[in-house]
């Protein structure tokens, strides 16, 4: 059962987004039973409830804005089942990582390895090998879901599908709305499409359905080599020119879904593609002590070039070392000396790199957390919008001309490989943010104009609904609240989230 909420719970009104909210009473479920408990509660008092996990989003979901929070951090069982995992919704990442067998990998990689799985279910969330084998939805095998009703549903991949559009659940029936998603790496919004595996309608929902309380995860072959190369180059038309080279061709909708099988391709396979432009290098080499600190080594960063990641999984050795040889070779193509490289052939130094790859928005959000202590408002600006391959340049350019010309601090880090980066601006004052809003609702314009998503891994929350309307329009989100309704009659799920 739920309890007062008290300035003790003080932590649980906010998450990484630095939004802070309120809230009235607060429930720490164990099992499944207990969040049914808190739900009837909620139910009969018409108290509205905000689900949460780790709160490690940055978008302001698991910040209340009133009623109940429903905190599932202390759900966070784990149990291996062959090449499975059946978990509740609390386990974090670094747990799960740590339980699945050698043999085998759990592929989403999200930067914060304290994220719980509840949360990245929530937000469909992604990472680096995205590129190769996609969000969190495509590694989800079945879901337990309770309702606001008290239902609990029991869904499995492949056995609860829609016939078209309509869906039967127990006594829950209806037909699915008809949205349409943009061709590119998306988390904005409900999954929809005809005879669809209904698990997937609950991953990315940000928990405004219902609330996940076990998932069964799909586990991978480990590969047999896993190689790392990060190359520097002069230009942004450089990096761009490397990246589709290395992509090959590959298009937008196919990427991230290749290997749903769970095989091992044969040869090596570009897992990973990843960007870091010459002020995000330049910035974690003045931060260089800070990080050896922490046991981040900065490796040798030449002074003006950006930065480009690639990683290949191979089934062995040989397969590994011809792709980064091949890639290597591609250098000069595109003015880059291949001496340059940091390379990384095992274990311990790709987990340097990447350890130095995440270095980035950890110390973005240490650099804003001291100016708050001058300007307690203040937060950083990061997009989380991707595009069509046709407009990486486009994209990348229009960051940065109009960056440049706002007198703004910022870097630029990212998945390049799925036109997917991340302008950061760091103000300096209130003015900076209000300046680097501007250019937010401008970008943001111009990239639902091309076809591309205001949101590619971190969902809506609270912070992008009027984004999402733009990007979406008034007809979708009135068909996505209908559909809200027939699961959530009353409204209380994770009001103000998405919707």
């Amino acid at each position: 059962m739920s309890e007062s909420f008290q300035p003790a719970h003080a932590d649980y009104l906010r998450d990484e987004s630095r939004r802070v909210g309120r809230a009235d009473r607060i429930a720490f479920p164990r099992t499944e039973a207990e969040v049914l408990a808190a739900l009837a509660e909620a139910r009969a008092a018409k108290l509205p409830v905000t689900t949460q996990g780790a709160r490690t989003g940055v978008t302001g979901g698991a910040v209340p804005e009133g009623g109940l929070v429903l905190n599932l951090a202390h759900m966070d069982k784990i149990a291996v089942e062959g090449e499975t995992l059946r978990v509740q919704p609390g386990a974090t990442l670094a747990a799960i990582r740590a339980a699945v067998p050698p043999h085998l990998y759990f592929a989403p990689d999200p930067t914060e390895t304290s994220a719980s799985i509840g949360g990245m279910i929530s937000c469909n969330s992604s990472g680096a090998l995205s590129f190769l084998h996609g969000p969190t939805r495509n590694h989800i095998l079945g879901l337990r879901v309770a309702l606001l009703s008290g239902d609990v549903l029991d869904l499995r991949r492949g056995r609860d599908k829609t016939a078209g559009l309509r869906f039967q659940l127990g006594s829950l029936s209806g037909e699915l709305p008809h949205l349409r998603r943009p061709a590119v790496k998306n988390a904005a919004g409900y999954f929809v499409d005809p005879d669809m595996d209904l698990v997937d309608l609950f991953v990315g929902a940000e928990g405004t359905l219902g609330v996940v309380t076990e998932a069964t995860l799909r586990l991978l072959p480990a590969p047999g080599a896993v190689w790392g190369l990060m190359a520097f180059l002069p230009s942004t038309a450089a990096v761009v020119g490397f990246v589709d080279a290395l992509r090959g061709g590959q298009g937008t909708e196919g990427r991230g879904t290749r290997d749903e099988g769970g095989g091992q391709r044969s040869g090596a396979a570009l897992a990973a593609l990843e960007y870091f432009d010459a002020r995000c290098l330049g910035f974690l080499r003045e931060h260089a002590d800070e990080l050896a600190s922490k046991g981040i080594a900065v490796p040798a960063l030449p002074d003006g070039s950006a930065c480009v990641y690639a990683e290949w999984h191979a089934p062995d050795a040989a397969a590994a070392e011809s792709a980064v040889l091949a890639a290597a070779e591609r250098l000069p193509e595109f003015g880059a000396d291949p001496d340059t490289c940091v390379l990384a052939d095992n274990p311990h130094d790709l987990e340097k790199l990447k350890l130095f790859r995440h270095a980035a928005p950890e110390m973005v959000n240490s650099a804003i957390d001291e100016r708050r202590k001058i300007h307690p408002g203040l937060v950083k600006l990061g997009t989380d919008m991707s595009v069509p391959d046709a407009r990486l340049a486009d994209v990348l350019a229009m960051y940065e001309q109009d960056l440049a010309a706002s007198g703004l601090e910022y870097l630029i880090f990212g998945h390049i490989g799925a036109n997917h980066l991340h302008a950061n601006i760091l103000p300096r004052h209130p003015a900076d943010y209000d300046a680097g809003r501007a250019l937010y609702a401008r970008w943001a314009a111009q990239v639902i104009a091309w076809g591309g998503s205001i949101s590619a891994e971190h969902g809506i929350g609270k912070l992008k609904r009027d984004l999402f309307r733009q990007m979406v329009g008034d007809a979708a989100l009135a068909q996505m609240r209908d559909l809200k309704k027939l699961f959530d009659p009353d409204g209380l799920l994770n009001p103000g989230t998405l919707l």
